[in-house]
């Protein structure tokens, strides 16, 4: 997705997507443990990072993400590729932009949110994006929210001349336009889940990254319907009356 901060600057969260190459060897890990499902979703996919591990976790997986990163020409395990042409090879794996994926009727098993929300430089779009998580869960259904609340690289950057603080992160500028990164600390995490309705069950914190295991409580309560829009500078979500 991309944000528009004032009049000229938008960002491009595509900027800070990885490849499975950089994927987290603990992460990787710690997926591949989990028990089958029927059905998941990965929200922010990305450059796919960590599509191969939850597929094998699960019958059917929706990626999740914005038309940009869907329809842009990228190297995807070592092809030039789109991700709509390369989910189309498969026949378990469907790709769903943020509009598509709240407009389903189906609800899922588990969901996975990794690395996402702390490259997103609005709280309100952060809130928007978790209470439609939870909304597209079964009640019970259990979701992997993954961000860094710390980063030693982040303070070097930080001083670099094209770096400039914002919210809790910083906005860098490069050839490729702008991106924001920035930190969550964990118990700031488990607060933005328990407003969008969601049940904390666990939290690790492993080398400057929090892993949080949330639930969607049995009687869940909380909105079901959004208004989204998305356009080539700029998205917004909140939840619709």
């Amino acid at each position: 997705m991309r944000y528009k901060i004032g009049k000229d600057i938008v960002i491009r969260s595509e900027n800070a997507a990885k490849p499975e190459a950089q994927s987290s060897a603990y992460l990787n890990r710690l997926i591949s443990r989990l028990e089958p499902v029927r059905s998941s979703f990965d929200f922010g996919c990305g450059k796919l990072r960590y599509e191969r591990v939850i597929a094998k976790t699960t019958d059917i997986l929706g990626l999740v993400d914005s038309e940009v990163q869907f329809s842009r020409t990228q190297m995807i395990r070592g092809r030039l590729t789109t991700i709509r042409d390369h989910v189309r090879r498969s026949n378990h794996v469907e790709a769903y932009t943020v509009g598509q994926f709240a407009s389903q009727a189906h609800r899922y098993d588990r969901g996975f949110c990794i690395n996402v929300l702390s490259v997103i430089p609005s709280a309100s779009v952060r809130l928007g994006i978790v209470q439609l998580i939870r909304a597209k869960l079964k009640p019970g259904a259990t979701c992997l929210f993954v961000v860094l609340y710390r980063n030693s690289d982040f303070t070097r950057m930080q001083r670099l001349p094209n770096c400039q603080p914002y919210g809790n992160g910083f906005l860098m500028d490069s050839l490729r336009g702008h991106s924001f990164y920035g930190l969550i600390p964990p118990d700031e995490l488990a607060s933005l889940v328990n407003r969008a309705g969601f049940v904390v069950e666990s939290t690790v914190l492993d080398e400057g990254t929090a892993y949080l295991w949330a639930k969607v409580p049995e009687d869940v309560r909380g909105p079901v319907h959004f208004s989204i829009r998305e356009t080539p500078e700029n998205f917004q979500i909140r939840a619709a009356p």
